[in-house]
């Protein structure tokens, strides 16, 4: 039963169905069993249990519930406790630890995780995971004010990532590593980043990051003949379609922007303010409070 769960909900996740996803993994953690779902320790990276709380988190998140998510996040790190294996406690400060940190845009807290994540790697020569430290590591440094050296290392560890044949959450380090080109002028190489993971997501049909992708190369693009736009109403429609409220705001935060800088304020705020109101938690998140903040602009 433990592994019909976990299935679905892994096929979920990587297919965009987010509520879904969420569902089957609570379900998994009522149908498991310690005494008969947890295996020998060498194999506790595949605790079901383990897995579902990695995941849970991110899913919550994408649907719109940033509180829930950091509670399924504590209870990852709890049952690592329990667990008490190297390979396990990497696993779970990579996936529940600093791929929600990052969504969230908590610099500091992912910069702690990867680098827990490199030393643990090190120590116990887990090359998988070390790759996963160093991009994660790279986008903190970025963004903590070391741009270059920062994104070096994501650049360096994706394509080693890929040429391991490394390809689980291969698009989302990839949104990561396009975004930050972006936000220092580098354009082109963010669009080219963006290309390949559009590449990645077609070959293995995976929808989790189709808004993110849509709206991050909107960002790209904008000032180049209406395409930023078209590609921004198209983040929105993609992540109403998954139900991804997270993935939506963002989507339309950046929608506004361009309406406000275009001289369309009332129009921007009508687009945002229903995205915004939606939300009952999590008011204190980067992503809130920016809408917030916009939202006072728009008036």
């Amino acid at each position: 039963m433990e592994a019909k769960h976990r299935f679905i909900g892994q096929n979920a996740i990587f297919g965009g169905e987010f509520a879904k996803a969420r569902s089957a993994f609570q379900d998994l953690f009522h149908a498991y069993d310690p005494t008969r779902h947890r295996p020998a320790p060498v194999h506790f990276i595949h605790d079901p249990k383990l897995y579902a709380l990695a995941y849970v988190g991110i899913a919550s998140w994408i649907l719109g519930f940033p509180d829930q998510a950091r509670y399924w996040q504590r209870e990852a790190f709890a049952h690592i406790g329990e667990l008490n294996q190297a390979a396990v406690t990497t696993f779970t400060r990579i996936y529940a630890g600093a791929a929600l940190d990052e969504l969230l845009f908590d610099t500091a807290g992912v910069r702690a995780h990867s680098d827990a994540i490199v030393d643990l790697s090190e120590q116990h020569n887990l090359r998988y995971f070390r790759l996963s430290g160093d991009i994660l590591k790279g986008w903190a440094i970025a963004r903590q004010g070391e741009p270059a050296e920062g994104l070096a290392l994501m650049r360096r560890s994706a394509t080693e990532r890929i040429a391991f044949g490394f390809v689980w959450y291969q698009i989302r380090y990839l949104c990561m590593l396009a975004e930050c080109y972006g936000a220092h002028d580098a354009m082109q190489d963010g669009l080219n980043t963006i290309a390949e993971a559009r590449s990645l997501s077609s070959r293995h049909d995976e929808h989790m990051w189709d808004a993110e992708l849509d709206r991050i190369e909107g960002e790209l693009r904008l000032g180049t003949n209406g395409e930023a736009e078209i590609l921004l109403q198209s983040a929105m429609v993609v992540a109403q379609h998954q139900g991804a409220k997270a993935f939506e705001l963002r989507a339309a935060m950046s929608l506004a922007r361009l309406w406000r800088d275009e001289g369309r304020p009332s129009e921007a705020r009508k687009l945002l303010l229903p995205v915004y109101g939606w939300f009952r938690e999590g008011l204190d998140t980067s992503d809130l409070v920016q809408a917030r903040g916009l939202l006072d602009q728009l008036v």
